[in-house]
C-alpha cells in the first residue's frame, strides 16, 4: 500500500520521537506523561513519577504498579485488609515467626516449633508443649503446613538449604537473645548470603511482630457464615427446641460446643481444640465417617468445601473464640 506524504510525515515523526541518544547523535525521545524521564527509561509511561520508586524492583513503579511489595495481594486488596502495600511480609496470609499466632514470638514456643520442624517433628511430639493456651494455630497439621508453604522464608542464612543446625539454631539464638559472635558462631552455612550478625538480625527481625499473621479463621466467621443461617433454626438448633439441647444461637454456641461432649456421641467432643478429626461437628458436617448419621445442616445442601474448611481451620488454629 502506497503512504501519502504526510502519512510519511507523521510516521517519520512518531519513529523519531522513540529514539533515543544513538551512537553520538542526537535524537529525540518522548516523554509521554511530562515527569522529566523519557518513556524508554521510565517505569511508568502513563502516569508521572519523577521519583521512579518501584518497591519490588520488578520493572513497574509503584505508581503503576498494582502490587507494590509483589507479595501477590494487590494494594487493592491489602487496603481493604488494613495491612501495608509497601511491606512484603505484611499482608493477610504472609510470613511472620509467630508461629502458633498468639501474639508473641519466643524461642521456647516459635522457635522450638521451627527447630523441631526443621529435625522432621510432626504430629504430637511437634507441638507438645510448644504451644500456649492463647494460640490461634495449635494443631500439628496446620503448623505443618504453615511452615512447608513458606519454607524459603526458614533460609534465614540464605545459603539456599534449610537446615536445622543453621537456619533453626540462628532462630533460637536470636529469640533468645544472642548477639553478635555468640549469635553466628558455628551457625552459618557455607556460601551463605547473610554471615554477619547484623545480616541475621535484620532478615528475622523484619518477619517478628509484622502484623500480619492474623488467620481469618476465626468463631465470629463461623457464626456469621454458618451457624447462624444453616444451623440456628427452630426445630434444629435454636432455642428450647434444639435438638440434643445443642443450640448454636449467636452467643451461646461456643460456649455450648468447645470441649463439651456431643450428646450423640459422648466419647467425643462437638470441638476439640486443635483436633479437627476428634471434633464430632467436622464429622456431622463433613460426614465422615458415614457411621455418625445424616449429614448435618439437615435442611437445604450441605456445607460447601469453602465452609467446611473454614470450621476444619478454626478448630485447628485452637477454636479461639474470636
Amino acid at each position: 500500500m502506497t503512504m501519502t506524504s504526510d502519512e510519511m510525515d507523521r510516521t517519520l515523526y512518531n519513529l523519531l520521537l522513540t529514539l533515543t541518544i544513538i551512537g553520538g547523535t542526537v535524537v529525540y525521545a518522548v516523554d509521554g506523561d511530562g515527569d522529566g524521564i523519557d518513556d524508554p527509561a521510565d517505569n511508568c509511561v502513563t502516569v508521572a513519577n519523577a521519583n521512579q520508586l518501584d518497591t519490588d524492583a520488578d520493572g513497574f513503579g509503584d505508581t503503576c504498579d498494582v502490587d507494590d511489595d509483589g507479595d501477590d495481594v494487590s494494594d487493592e486488596q491489602e487496603a481493604s485488609d488494613g495491612t501495608d502495600p509497601l511491606n512484603q511480609y505484611s499482608c493477610n496470609g504472609c510470613f511472620d515467626f509467630d508461629i502458633d499466632i498468639d501474639d508473641e514470638t519466643s524461642a521456647l514456643t516459635d522457635g522450638l516449633l521451627v527447630l523441631r520442624h526443621l529435625f522432621g517433628f510432626n504430629g504430637t511430639t511437634l507441638v507438645d508443649g510448644t504451644v500456649t493456651t492463647s494460640a490461634a494455630r495449635t494443631g500439628a497439621s496446620s503448623i505443618t503446613s504453615y511452615l512447608e508453604t513458606h519454607n524459603g522464608q526458614l533460609d534465614i542464612d540464605g545459603d539456599s538449604q534449610i537446615d536445622a543446625l543453621t537456619d533453626g539454631l540462628l532462630l533460637l539464638r536470636y529469640l533468645f537473645g544472642f548477639e553478635g559472635a555468640t549469635l553466628i558462631e558455628d551457625a552459618v552455612g557455607v556460601g551463605a548470603a547473610r554471615t554477619t550478625a547484623a545480616d541475621i538480625t535484620s532478615y528475622v527481625r523484619s518477619r517478628v511482630n509484622t502484623g500480619s499473621n492474623a488467620t481469618k479463621n476465626n468463631f465470629s466467621r463461623v457464626q456469621n457464615l454458618v451457624f447462624t443461617p444453616s444451623c440456628a433454626s427452630v426445630n434444629c438448633h435454636k432455642g428450647s427446641s434444639s435438638q440434643y439441647g445443642l443450640d448454636l444461637s449467636s452467643g451461646l454456641a461456643y460456649l455450648n460446643l468447645v470441649n463439651v461432649p456431643s450428646g450423640q456421641v459422648p466419647t467425643l467432643n462437638l470441638v476439640t481444640r486443635g483436633n479437627p478429626n476428634q471434633s464430632y461437628l467436622v464429622q456431622k458436617i463433613e460426614r465422615n465417617p458415614p457411621e455418625v448419621g445424616q449429614q448435618m445442616p439437615l435442611s437445604g445442601q450441605p456445607l460447601n468445601t469453602d465452609l467446611q474448611q473454614l470450621v476444619r481451620n478454626w478448630i485447628a488454629e485452637g477454636a479461639k473464640n474470636n
